[in-house]
């Protein structure tokens, strides 16, 4: 229709085609020509354009998915190293705990050991007083019998054997 049509008004650079089938098949055989020549250098530019960015996309995801892996494995590490300080932290929370409940096992062993030997200080002192007090006691009730009780025979009785205790202590 539009190549059996015809106009009057028109450009004269269209003038050629107006009515000629063959004239439209030319430029479109020229069209397509011109499109396969200069064509291909286009797309093959952006063939390259498109490989070299597929490239450096497979090249950023190997290195994203190496640094991926890297990171697992850091974390894997990290996890390992936190449960290796968990467990020689119980350890040494263990140690101390024991050398502990020792130091105060041996506190209390020497703690009772100074106190019983203050108590039996204690009682010696207690016992010490306790004879100086009765000895005293006795002496003054003695003080206070002895002359009474002494006659002039137990008197020098007493004298005489005192004087062979001394006698025989010097031999």
């Amino acid at each position: 229709m539009l190549l059996f049509a015809t106009m009057e008004n028109t450009n004269t650079l269209f003038a050629l085609f107006e009515n000629n089938l063959f004239n439209w098949v030319v430029l479109l055989g020229a069209v397509f020509w011109l499109c396969g020549k200069f064509m291909p250098g286009l797309f093959a530019s952006r063939e390259e354009s498109i490989n070299t960015a597929l490239q450096d996309a497979s090249r950023v995801r190997a290195e994203g998915e190496a640094f991926l892996e890297a990171q697992k494995q850091k974390i894997a590490n990290a996890e390992k190293e936190m449960d290796n300080i968990l467990a020689e932290a119980v350890q040494v929370a263990n140690e101390m705990r024991q050398q502990m409940e020792s130091q105060t096992q041996k506190e209390m062993n020497d703690l009772r050991l100074r106190i019983e030997q203050e108590i039996v200080n204690e009682r010696q002192l207690a016992i010490s007083q306790l004879r100086t007090a009765a000895s005293k006691a006795a002496i003054k009730l003695t003080e206070a019998a002895l002359p009474a009780a002494i006659t002039d025979g137990s008197r020098a009785r007493l004298l005489d054997q005192f004087i062979d205790q001394l006698e025989v202590a010097r031999k």
